[in-house]
């Protein structure tokens, strides 16, 4: 993600993704109420209750998420007749995510005491049975890196002139996919660890219909765009073939039916939730040339990085001034695209 608090940062330019977190609000508060026994995991604790963040970023989401989780906590303990816990969050993201800049803007008025955790999340990042809530949001379709074999030249999964498995070759889906099941597992692995007994795992992450092609979707559209810019600028000398070929977003949507494999076999959890929604829901008209220019900005702030390191700062500008050129031109194809259920939420709760 773009850090700082500047207009090209992701803290200024998350909010599609607050958006589309407000949907699940009453979901979570559902969850917590129905299936987190509060008052007995404090008694059998500390008086202190424990939630995590997975792939904070930098804020403002984050923020909102966790206070809404501490209300739906309240609300149930409440109604038990308990006690108010202390809080404690932890904050996890990447090393190199600018914990700076949230740690600056976290709330003033908070009731949590705040924690930042710095490590990837397809490893642990927190001691053993040490947290109730774990949530994740908009972070696990991240692979942990781009598949070996799309960037290999011998391999029939060689991506040559694409960012993405969309509209690729099956080999190229298949490392994909297989990529996220390795990580997914690994994951899985590490939650079970740090969440006790009967705490849960909540997660929103980009999804897909099964047997679905990703070509059917707004991203495809996106992603194709991305390719078909790059190669324009390769023509005009900015960049090298080399560089096109070898450019990848890691990026996977998976099916309720790919997860719901992977945590059968990891054994350790229950699924609570399992379904596909629609992350443009709060959207009651048809999108226009502002919204899918409103949707470059956010994309911007949190692919931004990979650009730069791939080609260079210099070029960002350029690059998504040419890609929000294009698709502001495509704006029926993606209004006509399938958005409807393209956002996985699950939640589990450890056994």
């Amino acid at each position: 993600m773009s850090g700082g608090d500047g207009p090209n940062s992701y803290s200024k330019n998350s909010h599609l993704q607050r958006k589309t977190t407000s949907l699940l609000k009453e979901k979570i508060d559902k969850l917590v109420l129905e299936k987190l026994n509060a008052k007995t995991l404090i008694s059998s604790d500390s008086n202190t209750f424990r939630i995590a963040d997975l792939g904070c970023a930098t804020g403002p989401n984050t923020f909102f998420l966790v206070d809404n989780i501490i209300k739906s906590i309240e609300t149930s303990l409440r109604k038990s007749n308990s006690s108010k816990p202390e809080f404690l969050v932890f904050f996890n993201d990447l090393p190199q995510n600018d914990f700076n800049t949230l740690f600056t803007s976290l709330p003033q008025d908070r009731s949590y005491l705040a924690v930042g955790v710095p490590g990837s999340f397809y490893g642990r990042v927190l001691p053993q049975s040490s947290v109730h809530i774990v949530v994740t949001m908009g972070a696990t379709h991240w692979l942990s890196s781009v598949p070996k074999e799309v960037l290999d030249k011998s391999s029939k999964a060689w991506n040559k002139g694409k960012v993405h498995y969309s509209n690729a070759a099956d080999e190229v889906v298949k490392a994909y996919r297989d990529q996220f099941g390795r990580d997914m597992e690994k994951f899985l692995e590490a939650r079970a660890t740090e969440i006790v007994s009967g705490g849960l795992l909540v997660v929103g992450m980009c999804g897909i219909p099964k047997g679905m092609p990703f070509s059917n979707l707004a991203d495809s559209i996106m992603y194709t765009s991305m390719a078909d810019v790059l190669t324009q600028m390769h023509s005009e000398g900015l960049i090298s073939e080399e560089q096109v070929d070898t450019f990848n977003i890691p990026i996977y949507s998976a099916t309720p039916e790919e997860v719901t494999v992977l945590v059968v076999k990891n054994g350790c959890f229950t699924v609570e939730s399992m379904e596909l929604m629609d992350p443009t829901a709060w959207l009651k008209r048809p999108t226009n040339v502002e919204d899918v220019r409103h949707w470059m900005v956010c994309i911007k702030a949190t692919m931004g990085s990979l650009f730069i390191n791939h080609f260079g700062e210099h070029l960002l500008d350029d690059v998504f001034d040419r890609l929000t050129a294009k698709l502001v031109g495509l704006t029926e194809k993606i209004e006509s695209s399938y958005r409807e259920k393209v956002m996985l939420f699950f939640a589990l709760q450890r056994k």
